[in-house]
């Protein structure tokens, strides 16, 4: 049998692409485009895209542009559900990443997930205006009231960030209390010296995490410093966090804290491979946390104490009833998981006359 000519190949492509919504976040190309895209000729990738036009699939606009063809939308269930987060390499956005997609699934929905780099690109109005529903995970900088005002005008859900000042409906992933609960988990431990580290690049949440550090310390009694260097925005924090921690375990260690927390994790690992590099024992000698944990930090020696991610499937089973009916009026405020667990780690230890011994032993290193 003689093997299918190569713009079944190319025909294959375009309506896989179709399915999977990748022309809502771009336009189809011109042929010329295609056959480099797909790798075949000029005249392979013209047939192809003539053949889907006879079987409507594509439509030639008046302009000589391509569209999909209003009768094959019909049946094709392209995604119409699209998850925008930043275009940096991070555990923590692909762990949200497949929370969002495995909601969609239950759901019955086809999700499209993206990558942007800056509040400017284009892709944020396009797909925002043709979508039926976006789920938006913020980055450092304010997003532009244009912006704004786009995202209020059609159905937009901030995830891990409360925009509802803004007027947009957002999911929060930790409560103030369970963030406290963290920091109550150190004190638990006897410990009075906590210090705050953060090297991630600030926004909405970051901002909230320390103000919580700050505001229960200042409730509890206890004291504490702010240690803080954010990282260029799409850079990686952990290497800022070990700067940070180098510099803190170079000071007298009268004036050490016995426990940090971080504000993200990326924070925490940071501050733990320079307590290693010291001859510092994290657990033993001082205490490590973060907020929040990103896989695989449960299964670092020592493991990492901090929040789990918490199930999303009820708040974002909401967003979704909402990208789905036609009232922008029924959009949901602030949601926020009940609960989220505490995974108490190897990282964080009760203080105890020996602790307290072994700290006074921890000379700092030149």
């Amino acid at each position: 049998m003689a093997p299918p000519a190569k713009y079944h190949g190319v025909m294959a492509v375009i309506k896989q692409r179709i399915q999977a919504g990748d022309y809502t976040v771009h336009h189809i190309p011109g042929e010329r485009t295609l056959a480099e895209e797909t790798g075949v000729s000029y005249m392979t990738a013209r047939r192809a895209v003539q053949q889907l036009i006879a079987e409507h699939v594509l439509i030639r606009q008046s302009t000589g542009g391509l569209d999909v063809h209003p009768a094959y939308l019909k049946h094709a269930n392209p995604a119409e559900i699209f998850l925008l987060y930043p275009a940096y390499p991070s555990s923590y956005l692909t762990q949200l990443r497949v929370l969002v997609d495995e909601a969609a699934t239950r759901a019955h929905l086809a999700l499209r997930p993206g990558q942007f780099v800056h509040w400017d690109e284009q892709v944020l109005v396009d797909v925002v205006a043709q979508a039926k529903g976006t789920l938006i995970i913020p980055y450092g900088p304010v997003i532009p009231t244009r912006l704004l005002s786009h995202f209020k005008a059609n159905k937009v859900v901030i995830l891990d960030g409360d925009f509802t000042d803004d007027g947009l409906p957002s999911i929060r992933l930790f409560s103030n209390r369970c963030i406290e609960r963290v920091l109550d988990h150190l004190w638990n431990q006897g410990h009075r010296h906590i210090d705050c580290l953060n090297s991630q690049n600030h926004n909405r949440e970051i901002d909230r995490r320390i103000d919580i550090w700050d505001h229960w310390l200042r409730r509890k009694g206890g004291r504490g410093t702010l240690r803080d260097n954010p990282a260029p925005v799409f850079t990686d924090p952990t290497v800022q966090a070990h700067q940070l921690m180098k510099q803190l375990l170079s000071n007298d260690h009268r004036g050490r804290p016995t426990a940090v927390i971080a504000t993200t994790c990326p924070g925490a690992i940071g501050a733990i491979r320079a307590c290693y590099e010291r001859e510092i024992r994290v657990g033993n000698d001082i205490s490590i946390c973060a907020v929040n944990l990103e896989p695989p930090a449960e299964f670092f020696c020592p493991s990492i104490t901090g929040l789990r991610t918490p199930n999303l499937s009820q708040e974002l089973a909401q967003c979704f009833r909402w990208f789905t009916t036609d009232k922008i009026s029924t959009a949901p405020k602030l949601l926020e998981p009940v609960g989220a667990t505490l995974f108490k780690g190897e990282s964080t230890q009760p203080i105890t006359k020996e602790y307290r011994k072994r700290s006074r032993r921890s000379k700092p290193k030149d």
